[in-house]
C-alpha cells in the first residue's frame, strides 16, 4: 500500500491519497495526525508540504505516527518548504512578499498555516530520532512524478515555475524504515 497524505487537489495514481478535507480524488478523509491504518501496514508514504503545518511540539510525534504505519523496509518520501532556501532568496533578492506563502502557508483556510520551518539538519534529525534510516535528499525528476508529468510542490521553484534558472524552495528527503526489502522509493 503506498499513502499520499495532505494530497490536497494532487491525485497520484496507485496511492491512496489522503486529505483532512474532502475534494475530488481523495481517496481517505482523515488528520494525517491520526491514520486509520494499521500500523506496519504501508510500504511507501509520501507527503509533500505538510510536515510543517505541525506545530514545533508536533512534528517529531507525526514521524513516528507515519513511522508506525510503515512496514519494515518502507519508505518516507516528504517535501518541505526549506527554510535555508527561504533565506538565501530573501537575502538576495529581498523581497519578502515572493517568500509568504513558502514560510508561513497560503492561509486559504484553517488548515493552511505553518507552524514549523525546516533545514535539512533539523529534518534528518527528526527523522533519525523517529527511528528512519538512510535519510538523504532527492531530486523530484527521479520520481514517478515527473514520468507522470504531476507538479506538486516538491517542484516549487522561484522565480514561480523557473526550473531550469530558478531556485528550488523545496527540502525533499527520503528516508528508511529498517527492516527487509529496502529498494527504495518508486
Amino acid at each position: 500500500m503506498k499513502l499520499h497524505l495532505g494530497a490536497g487537489k494532487i491525485r497520484i495514481p496507485g496511492y491512496i491519497n489522503v486529505d483532512i478535507l474532502p475534494a475530488p480524488g481523495i481517496d481517505v478523509v482523515t488528520d494525517i495526525r491520526n491514520l486509520p491504518f494499521k500500523d506496519g501496514s504501508a510500504d511507501f508514504i509520501y507527503s509533500c508540504a505538510v510536515i510543517e503545518h505541525m506545530g514545533r511540539a508536533e512534528w517529531k510525534g507525526v514521524l513516528r505516527h507515519w513511522y508506525e504505519k510503515l512496514k519494515p523496509g518502507g519508505t518516507l518520501r516528504l517535501s518541505t518548504a526549506d527554510f535555508e532556501a527561504a533565506c538565501s532568496r530573501y537575502l538576495r533578492t529581498r523581497n519578502i512578499s515572493e517568500l509568504l506563502g513558502l514560510v508561513i502557508g497560503g492561509q486559504k483556510d484553517a488548515y493552511d498555516r505553518h507552524g514549523m520551518v525546516f533545514d535539512y539538519d533539523l529534518l534528518r534529525e527528526g527523522l533519525e530520532e523517529a527511528g528512519f534510516t538512510h535519510v538523504r535528499r532527492y531530486d523530484w525528476r527521479d520520481t514517478e512524478l515527473f514520468s507522470l508529468d504531476i507538479d506538486d510542490y516538491s517542484q516549487a521553484y522561484l522565480p514561480h515555475m523557473d526550473k531550469e534558472n530558478g531556485q528550488l524552495m523545496m527540502l525533499n528527503v527520503v528516508a528508511d524504515k529498517p527492516g527487509k526489502n529496502n529498494g527504495g522509493a518508486p
